[in-house]
């Protein structure tokens, strides 16, 4: 019977132990002596508040039926960003182990109850049953004060600190990540409308010189090739406005998913495709950028961790020193509060402990230079990030400075191809001009527009990708060409 009733409280408690959480958003609480976080979307202000309720979460902010600025889009996107709430979550996971570091430093204490069944040697001699005979109740209660570990315990708290630095770098980057995410998404947009418009121009142009072309065919002033390769160009720059149909349909989609909105959703963007005069020089961008990228910034951090984690190492070297508080009490009622046979009996002590481990056949030193090991290892990654940074920040500068060269040379192109054009349409009206002039002028004039308009996005999107690689956004002149 009494075998049965601990194998039934057994089940009971092993149900108990593996109990699982829903596979839903959950609400997590704040740790002791830890400042309110400030969540960057919607769903850690339904998790990561007090007043969050992660069963009803806010939904996303509504999208203005109207075309959307660049600041709008950025707003809207940093609201419902999975990145970014995965972010303020590890921020949140850091700040807790920060407070399980800050535990080491603080009392334990700890509860022991036992049942014992002791058999009864005259019962077994009269071939009684098994299970006869007395049983003690005792209980233990202890309480331990860790007093020296070697500097352990401070140098985890360091650590904890550390990863809670980490973990705030890391939610810039993803900020800056997405930055980067929606302006190139939205140039995108601009840019390949831009194209479309382009396109679409020349389809209308090519498809009132094919007319031309029947009738001059028509009346005998031009053989048929002439209509033919008119229609065989015509019909190129048709599939080019469908394949720039579907590219401005998919950069569309992939800004509606960073808005959180269904991805077949309508949506128009401001065109701000423009060129400003960039105000810093290389070498502040170098200075930028080594001083601020989060990158760089999270590869310090690395090698501040590493070198406490020599320390940590190293604490084994020390002995551990604590106080323990122990009481005890013994009896043979489950409130373990009578004697065996003579009242109650009870104990406590007071003991200081030092342990250390002198020998372990070196396990110690091999973690002390293993951490060295890793130790070095920051230090070098962290020369590489640099070395990275410098070539990242030049590669980019470089590529906006030529990017607003070629801006320049290609408004020009644009106006000499324009002037050219109407010249040979003039020409080939006269009959002075061949067909495949006019072809020929009309492709020019095209393609020097998507130059155009390539070179602005590129600088644009350069812009963009420069001021994520110096970690933070660089102000624009007031001088504007548009």
């Amino acid at each position: 019977m009494f075998r049965s009733r601990l194998l039934a409280w057994g089940a009971v408690l092993a149900v108990l132990a593996s109990g699982c959480a829903d596979p839903v958003r959950q609400k997590i609480a704040l740790p002791p002596l830890a400042q309110p976080l400030e969540p960057q979307t919607v769903f850690g202000q339904a998790t990561l508040t007090e007043a969050g309720d992660p069963a009803a979460l806010q939904a996303p902010p509504p999208v203005p039926n109207r075309p959307l600025t660049m600041e709008e889009c950025l707003n809207l996107a940093q609201k419902v960003n999975p990145n970014l709430d995965s972010a303020d979550q590890a921020h949140m996971g850091a700040l807790w182990s920060r407070w399980q570091s800050i535990t080491a430093f603080l009392p334990k204490a700890s509860t022991d109850y036992r049942v014992n069944r002791y058999q009864d040697q005259a019962a077994t001699a009269r071939s009684a049953p098994a299970f006869s005979g007395a049983t003690q109740y005792s209980w233990q209660a202890s309480v331990t004060q860790p007093l020296f570990t070697g500097g352990r315990n401070s140098a985890g708290y360091l650590l904890a600190q550390l990863g809670v630095s980490a973990a705030e770098i890391r939610r810039l980057q993803a900020r800056e990540d997405l930055i980067l995410e929606v302006k190139q998404a939205y140039f995108g947009i601009l840019a390949t409308e831009k194209a479309l418009e382009v396109a679409k121009t020349s389809v209308v142009q090519l498809q009132s010189h094919l007319n031309v072309a029947k009738n001059f065919y028509d009346v005998g002033m031009s053989p048929k090739n002439q209509v033919l390769e008119a229609d065989v160009t015509l019909a190129r720059a048709v599939q080019q406005v469908n394949t720039l149909t579907r590219d401005v349909m998919v950069i569309k989609a992939r800004l509606n998913i960073l808005l959180g909105r269904p991805v077949d959703a309508p949506i128009a963007v401001v065109d701000n495709l423009r060129q400003n005069q960039f105000p810093l020089s290389l070498a502040q961008c170098l200075e930028m950028g080594l001083t601020d990228r989060p990158e760089l910034k999270l590869g310090r951090n690395q090698v501040e961790a590493s070198a406490k984690n020599v320390d940590v190492a190293r604490s084994e070297l020390y002995p551990t020193v604590g106080l323990t508080y122990t009481t005890n009490s013994v009896g043979n009622t489950p409130r373990a509060n009578g004697g065996w046979s003579a009242g109650r009996d009870a104990s406590w002590n007071v003991a200081a402990v030092a342990s250390f481990n002198f020998w372990e056949w070196g396990r110690t030193k091999a973690e002390i230079e293993k951490s060295k090991v890793e130790l070095n290892r920051a230090v070098d990654a962290l020369a590489s990030l640099e070395d990275e940074t410098k070539l990242n920040v030049t590669t980019h500068y470089q590529r906006l400075i030529s990017n607003g060269l070629n801006i320049e040379v290609a408004a020009k192109a644009v106006v000499s191809a324009a002037e050219d054009l109407r010249m040979v349409n003039e020409r080939y009206l006269e009959q002075v001009a061949t067909n495949t002039e006019v072809l020929d002028a009309q492709t020019r004039y095209s393609q020097v527009q998507y130059d155009y308009y390539t070179a602005l996005y590129d600088y644009n999107l350069a812009w963009a990708t420069l001021e994520r690689s110096l970690g933070r956004p660089v102000k624009a002149s007031n001088n504007l060409k548009h």
